[in-house]
C-alpha cells in the first residue's frame, strides 16, 4: 500500500537512473520552440498535437514517433538546452545520479556532428552539476538495425569523448530481426576502451536475446531484460552472474512488451533473486517520471520501503563510474537512505 509516509520516502529518497534517453525527454513545449527554430516540420502544432503523437499502439510505432522528433535536435545547442532541461528536472527529484543515453545514428545519418552533439549535451549536464550537485554521465546507444560498420564509426566518436562524460556502450533499436551477436567485437573494443557495457534485450524478443547479450556481448547490465523470465535457467545465471536489468515498467506497457501490469514480471524477476534497477526509459513518451515509476512499483507489484531501497542501490552499484566515484556514490545513497527512512518510519 502507497502509505502518505512511504510516498513521501519515495519523494525525497536519493535516487540513481540508469536508463534513460535524452531524445525520450525532450518536453512537448521545448519539441515545439525547437522545431520552429529549427525549420523542422514534425505532425505537431500544441501541446495537444504532440500528445496526441504519443498515442501509439505499438513498439514500431513508438520507434517511428521517437525518430519523428528526434529530427528537431539539428545543434550542439540544442543538446545543451535538453540536456539542462533533462538534468534540473532529474534533480528536482532527487536524483543524485544518472547515466543518459544519446541515440548517434538518429543525428548522424541526418549529417550532424555527434561530437558536437555529445559536447553540447556534456555542457547542458556540467551547468546542471553546478547548479545541483547532480552528476549525469552519457552512454551512446547504438541502432543494432543499422549494423556493426555504422557502430564503429560511432565508437570512434565515443572514444574522443570519454573525456566529455561519455561513460557507456549500448545497443538498442529494434530487436526483431538484429540480433546481439554480431556485435561481439564492436563491444569487446568498447570495453577496451574503458567503457561500461550494456545492451537492450528481452524487451520484445525472448531469453535467446538476453543470452547473446550476457554471453556474446559481455555486458553487465540488460535494458528491459523482462523477458528472462521465460527461461528459469537464464534467471539463475543473471542471478548468479550480478548482471543487473535495468527495468522501465510503464514503458514495457506502453509499447505493448507486456500485456498489463498484472503481467509484468517485474516482481518475479526480484523474487528470483535477479538484480533490478527503476527507470523511466522515455520520460515524456510514457508520461512518467522515476519518481512515478517508484509509486507504481508499489502499487502494482507491492514493494516496500526495503525493496525499493535495494533497487536504488543495486542502481547506485552498478553506475559506470570509476571504483572511487562509485563507491562514494553508494555511500551518499546509503546514508541518505538511512537517515531518511529513520525521520520516516518506513
Amino acid at each position: 500500500m502507497l502509505t502518505t509516509e512511504l510516498d513521501e520516502f519515495i519523494v525525497r529518497m536519493p535516487k540513481v537512473e540508469l536508463h534513460i534517453h535524452l531524445e525520450g525527454a525532450i518536453a512537448p513545449r521545448t519539441l515545439l520552440e525547437l522545431a520552429h527554430q529549427n525549420g523542422v516540420e514534425i505532425p505537431a502544432r500544441d501541446v495537444a498535437g504532440v500528445e496526441q503523437l504519443l498515442r501509439y499502439r505499438n513498439f514500431n510505432e513508438f520507434i517511428t514517433v521517437f525518430m519523428t522528433m528526434a529530427r528537431v535536435i539539428v545543434r550542439g545547442e540544442d543538446f545543451a538546452r535538453l540536456a539542462y532541461e533533462l538534468g534540473i528536472d532529474l534533480a528536482t527529484q532527487q536524483v543524485r545520479y544518472a547515466e543518459v543515453m544519446i541515440s548517434p545514428m538518429q543525428h548522424m545519418r541526418r549529417g550532424m556532428d555527434l561530437y558536437e552533439a555529445i559536447s553540447g549535451a556534456a555542457e547542458g549536464f556540467a551547468q546542471v552539476q553546478r547548479e545541483t550537485g547532480t552528476q549525469i554521465r552519457i552512454a551512446l546507444d547504438h541502432g543494432r538495425q543499422y549494423g556493426p560498420d555504422m557502430a564503429w564509426q560511432v565508437l570512434d566518436v565515443a572514444r574522443k569523448a570519454r573525456p566529455l562524460g561519455v561513460v557507456g556502450w549500448s545497443i538498442g533499436g529494434n530487436e526483431i530481426g538484429f540480433p546481439p551477436e554480431p556485435f561481439a567485437e564492436v563491444f569487446n573494443a568498447a570495453r577496451a576502451a574503458g567503457l561500461g557495457l550494456m545492451a537492450h534485450a528481452g524487451e520484445v524478443v525472448g531469453p535467446e536475446s538476453v543470452w547473446g547479450a550476457i554471453e556474446s556481448l559481455g555486458v553487465s547490465r540488460l535494458g528491459h531484460g523482462i523477458r528472462s523470465v521465460d527461461d528459469p535457467r537464464l534467471l539463475v545465471v543473471l542471478a548468479q552472474r550480478g548482471v543487473v536489468l535495468d527495468v522501465c515498467p510503464s514503458s514495457n506497457l506502453r509499447t505493448g512488451a507486456v500485456a498489463s501490469w498484472e503481467a509484468h514480471p517485474l516482481r518475479k524477476l526480484y523474487d528470483a533473486g535477479v538484480l533490478v534497477t527503476i527507470n523511466s526509459d522515455d520520460p515524456t513518451f510514457f508520461n512518467t517520471t522515476i519518481t512515478e515509476e517508484y509509486r507504481r512499483s508499489v502499487t502494482h507489484f507491492g514493494f516496500g520501503a526495503d525493496e525499493l531501497s535495494a533497487m536504488a542501490r543495486n542502481a547506485a552499484r552498478s553506475a559506470f563510474l570509476p571504483p572511487v566515484e562509485r563507491a562514494a556514490l553508494c555511500a551518499q545513497v546509503d546514508a541518505g537512505i538511512a537517515a531518511l527512512r529513520h525521520e520516516l518510519g518506513v
